[in-house]
């Protein structure tokens, strides 16, 4: 695999699910992107290639220990 080839994310978390996608929503015919929703944790994730970010309502275990919910 080529790294040059590879694409850096950044991941932000958003509480809410709304807010999640009014960015789905901004980025939908501007961006390449993928929508998942998760029955299982309840939790809706924005990958948007454009804005080279991952958005959702997952908070990762270290987030969750820095951030102040």
């Amino acid at each position: 695999m080529n790294i040059n080839n590879m694409i850096t994310f950044e991941y932000q978390y958003i509480k809410k699910q709304e807010d999640v996608r009014k960015h789905i929503q901004e980025c939908e015919g501007k961006h390449t992107q993928q929508a998942i929703y998760s029955t299982f944790h309840d939790a809706i994730t924005q990958i948007c290639y454009g804005c080279k970010k991952i958005r959702t309502t997952i908070i990762t275990t270290e987030q969750l220990n820095t951030t102040h919910l």
